[in-house]
């Protein structure tokens, strides 16, 4: 697999518009293999794949792509060739047509609540490549992805795209491209590629004072994190953060201690996850008094649970929020 941060040197196809997002579904269904697993084969992320080729955002390299069709061939390759091929580029000509002038300029923000919060958003549900920040996220969740787009505005300058995945209706996906926020993020400890194998982790900053911690467990929380039921037939509730991370989930155990909250831990070996909660009843309470969240999803479910005392599934949830949307008018506008 190539190293991430360098490039593939090969020329590049470029599809006819929808064609190229129908050739990575043939290719899949023709083989019966995981996005993952040819990933592999094409030596890139399954990011690459799943969220780069299928969305058409990139083009394909010509000899990885030959090689996996000739792997799973659904038609003669000088079929697609002549039907569905539009053109092939040069090697390099992403870098060729920008020449090194097309950076776009950013605006450095001061170290604060809000770059904390950013950075706990980057540690969760985040991913770094060399030129562009991804968020993925849950369809329910376009508020906060909304949020999220606005907070990178405001801290940088810069404008985000949202849209719904083309392979997966129910995920919702926000693109920033800017090497420079890139570079940004990685000199302030988040890393290009997987973050749990490169061992992305917050800052050192972000320990230093207490409100910058209140930021970075928020952002942690709307993304690694969730409010849930305690037990069936108990009026509990717990504060939960999720994830593979041995740095993410000692930066998480670290902000709760900082910040007066007793939590623990435990491993979860079927799912492979970190799991580190608040389950004190007072706590659950402080948590959202001092903390809080930018999340419609863990809001809406903290409100029924002290209306009820039961913290909704997550079907009642999409329906309440569904309720809120219609209540209050909002209209999401997506970019296509």
């Amino acid at each position: 697999m190539r190293k991430h941060g360098h490039y593939i040197i090969d020329k590049r196809l470029k599809f006819k518009n929808g064609l190229q997002r129908k050739f990575l579904l043939k290719i899949k269904q023709n083989s019966g293999k995981t996005w993952e697993y040819l990933a592999n084969l094409m030596g890139v992320s399954s990011h690459t794949i799943m969220v780069d080729w299928l969305n058409e955002k990139t083009t394909l390299p010509e000899k990885r792509t030959k090689k996996l069709f000739s792997l799973y061939p659904f038609h003669n390759w000088q079929y697609i060739e002549n039907k569905w091929i539009i053109k092939k580029l040069p090697r390099k000509w992403g870098q060729l047509l920008a020449g090194g002038h097309n950076k776009k300029k950013i605006n450095y923000p001061k170290k604060d609540e809000y770059l904390a919060e950013f950075l706990g958003i980057v540690l969760g549900d985040g991913h770094l490549d060399r030129k562009e920040f991804n968020l993925s996220s849950d369809a329910i969740e376009r508020e906060f992805v909304l949020y999220v787009k606005n907070l990178i505005n405001k801290l940088f300058g810069l404008d985000s795209r949202m849209f719904l995945s083309y392979s997966n209706k129910n995920s919702l996906l926000l693109d920033t491209y800017s090497t420079e926020l890139i570079k940004f993020l990685v000199k302030n400890s988040m890393k290009i590629g997987n973050k749990i194998d490169n061992g992305s982790s917050l800052p050192k900053w972000v320990f230093s004072n207490k409100k910058f911690a209140i930021g970075a467990i928020r952002g942690l929380f709307d993304t690694d994190g969730g409010i849930y039921g305690k037990q069936r037939g108990y009026n509990r509730a717990i504060i939960e953060f999720h994830t593979k991370s041995l740095y993410i989930n000692k930066d998480t155990i670290k902000l709760l201690r900082l910040l007066d909250f007793k939590s623990s831990k435990s491993d979860n070996k079927n799912t492979g996850k970190l799991d580190t909660r608040i389950q004190n009843q007072d706590e659950v309470h402080k948590f959202f008094e001092l903390v809080g969240s930018n999340n419609l999803k863990n809001i809406m479910r903290y409100k029924e649970f002290l209306k009820t005392g039961v913290v909704p599934s997550y079907k009642e949830t999409g329906r309440l929020i569904k309720i809120y949307r219609e209540n209050n008018k909002e209209q999401l506008e997506f970019v296509g």
